[in-house]
């Protein structure tokens, strides 16, 4: 659920200017960089699990805690979304180059990405190609159907929504991290 960060910011500004089909274009675009970053952080977590397999349970405390301290960044951001200079082009094809340039432009999404990848392959006891394939597709399909049902509430319900809202998700999605978090740091001490 990305609910923060320079594309969820572009998503919820053009959707409360009505702009859904441009609001998707860059989500498609941002979809494809951060399947590009999931995809290089599970092939780098893979390879440092099998050279070094006794890392594991670091890697999980970790991802715990970084799970814990972004929960806590995104408790207390400060978020505007007033208007700014147009960030998305009128053309179709630059809405999803604007999305795949801001993505992929942002380097805390490799953080996040190889916390993330190394947090859930800790886990496992064997990955096989497949999970090192299916996983950042799968990351990238997740993108753009949370935010299609997010852009699909915001179609239903525009003019009722503010940045009031915004900062409710925004809020709930750091409970959601700080919990889960917790959980796995809970999981990685037993």
């Amino acid at each position: 659920m990305p609910v923060s960060g320079p594309i969820a910011l572009i998503v919820f500004r053009s959707s409360l200017k009505g702009h859904f089909s441009r609001a998707i274009r860059v989500v498609a675009g941002a979809a494809i960089a951060e399947g590009i970053y999931c995809a290089i952080a599970t092939f780098g977590f893979v390879q440092i699990s099998t050279a070094y397999p006794f890392l594991a349970k670091y890697i999980r405390y970790v991802g715990a805690i970084f799970l814990l301290v972004l929960g806590i960044v995104f408790m207390f951001q400060k978020v505007h979304f007033a208007d700014e200079a147009e960030v998305i082009p009128e053309n179709k094809n630059t809405g999803l180059v604007s999305g795949f340039l801001i993505a992929i432009l942002n380097p805390t999404l490799f953080l996040t990405w190889g916390s993330a990848s190394s947090t859930i392959f800790s886990w496992f006891t064997h990955i096989s190609f497949w999970d090192m394939l299916l996983f950042p597709v799968a990351a990238s399909l997740g993108i753009i159907t949370w935010f299609s049902i997010l852009l699909e509430v915001f179609k239903k319900y525009q003019g009722r929504i503010g940045e009031k809202i915004g900062l409710y998700a925004i809020r709930g999605a750091s409970v959601i991290m700080l919990i889960s978090g917790g959980f796995l740091l809970f999981q990685a001490a037993k």
